[in-house]
């Protein structure tokens, strides 16, 4: 027996020689553009003039492109959506966070530099301008401050955390607009677990050329480019860790405002004729174009500065974190159901991933939500969700790991949720929300139900609650009531 045993172990250990090295494990590049809606990428072919991309329209080949990808309606609810898996409803997080504590002055802007938006005489757009503002519940609760991510919620970077064996870092790269005063403040996202912070903790800056950076707690003013020094903070980053497997997440401000032009290096197409001293209301989308294509320079020159067999076993991940402004948005989206509401130009968003097996140039028509991402990147690193999250957490996540490989085969889900309100949980109850199932919407908006069939009339000009509901359409109606009514009363 002994003679036996060891013939099978030298067998194994040939076997072994064989196989060569086991499979690094996958890093994980999480990237956020900032209201920007699916008519801003040409990829998706929507919106007229659209600004050239060309790593984005790379990435859409090598990989998919979603077309039923919700955020929510606003910035820091969809990142809160990915971090805890979580609906709004159930975190408070229902609008843009807006209780900020101190900052020092930010430094003298370059000379060079696009001047800040008071001398524009413009607004930074941060959480007014959005276009249907909804979901208000009175001016009591649009008034009441709107706390930041509470730090007892289990998130993301802590189940990496938790399956320390794998060998992940993680870090955060740019913006945040999740802290207050009461959840740590500029210590707040590595409070919630991330090894590394460096960015902007506000949801905005007066201007892309000046501005206070925060890096693990503490904050500098900074000069210079901040997309650019972003994207320079992220490459750093990722060298240091040498073999290591390491999962970030890299939010752009871009194109949010303040309108300005980037420095010439950023363009991809020529703007020369734009000043960018006096930007003109006229010639806004040209600027705004200008900006996208500065975020995506910036993407294409963190992605090349991987090496060819990093980036070969890297998932990297590009979503809008919500629809686009209502002065920036494009048909067939309409001001006014834009960004800050639940129709379709403010949650309709790009999702496009390139990765190991991901399958090329295909686009699913899978639902997805932001809350997705949660265990979806969790299954990425090789993390199981069910063993990680602990069991008193209720999360609302669904993996859609299997679409990546499969893209024709069943959608994960049967349908999408978003919803906006102020007032933290005191505005819960008069939250505007929107359920889609595989064809048709029902929406809340202002305290009115609207429901639309999105395969006939996908940008929402039909609202079929005006007429007589068909057998079929009362029963898809009914069915959307019952499945809100027992989704917002779930514990």
């Amino acid at each position: 027996m002994t003679r036996i045993v060891r013939l099978l172990a030298a067998i194994l250990c040939i076997a072994a020689s064989f196989t060569g090295p086991a499979l690094a494990a996958s890093n994980i590049l999480l990237i956020f553009g900032d209201d920007m809606g699916v008519e801003t990428l040409g990829s998706y072919g929507l919106g007229d003039n659209p600004p050239t991309t060309a790593t984005l329209d790379e990435m859409a080949r090598e990989g998919l492109r979603f077309t039923n990808f919700w955020s929510q309606p606003v910035c820091s609810p969809t990142r809160a959506t990915i971090l805890t898996g979580r609906y709004g409803f159930r975190t408070g997080i229902g609008r843009p966070v807006n209780r900020g504590g101190p900052l020092p002055a930010i430094p003298e802007l370059p000379e060079w530099a696009s001047p800040g938006p008071s001398a524009m005489g413009g607004g930074m757009g941060g959480m007014g301008g959005m276009g249907g503002m909804g979901g208000m519940g009175g001016g009591d609760l649009q008034a009441l401050p709107r706390h930041g991510l509470s730090v007892e919620e289990y998130t993301l970077p802590m189940a990496f955390r938790a399956n320390d064996a794998l060998g992940y870092t993680t870090a955060a790269i740019g913006k945040w607009h999740l802290a207050d005063p009461l959840n740590g403040w500029l210590e707040h996202p590595n409070r919630v677990g991330f090894d590394h912070y460096s960015g902007l903790i506000t949801g905005t800056t007066e201007s892309y050329f000046a501005w206070n950076k925060v890096v693990d707690g503490e904050v500098t003013g900074a000069v210079g480019y901040t997309p650019a020094d972003k994207t320079d903070d992220a490459i750093a980053w990722i060298q240091d860790q040498g073999d290591r497997p390491w999962f970030m997440w890299f939010a752009f401000n871009l194109p949010h405002t303040p309108l300005h032009l980037p420095p010439e290096e950023n363009w991809q197409s020529d703007h020369s004729d734009l000043d960018p001293k006096s930007i003109s209301a006229g010639a806004a989308e040209e600027y705004f174009n200008a900006m996208i294509e500065a975020m995506d320079t910036q993407i294409g020159r963190l992605l090349a500065s991987l090496d060819p067999e990093v980036r070969e076993n890297t998932y990297v991940i590009f979503l809008g974190d919500n629809g686009t402004l209502s002065g920036d948005v494009r048909a067939p989206f309409e001001a006014g159901r834009a960004k800050g509401t639940i129709y379709e130009g403010g949650v309709n968003v790009p999702l496009i991933i390139t990765g190991p097996g991901v399958e090329r140039g295909a686009v699913p028509d899978a639902l997805v939500n932001s809350s997705d991402l949660f265990v979806t990147i969790m299954e990425m690193a090789g993390i199981d969700p069910d063993e990680t999250i602990p069991d008193d957490v209720v999360h609302d996540s669904i993996s859609f790991l299997s679409v990546l490989t499969n893209p024709d085969g069943p959608s994960p889900r049967e349908w999408l949720y978003a919803d906006e309100f102020f007032g933290a949980f005191a505005g819960v109850e008069t939250a505007d929300y929107a359920m889609r199932s595989s064809r048709y919407k029902l929406l809340r908006f202002d305290g009115e139900e609207e429901f639309y069939d999105l395969q006939e009339d996908p940008y929402e000009y039909q609202n079929l609650l005006a007429g007589e509901l068909s057998a079929q359409e009362h029963a898809e109606y009914r069915a959307l009531q019952e499945q809100i009514l027992t989704l917002r009363n779930s514990e």
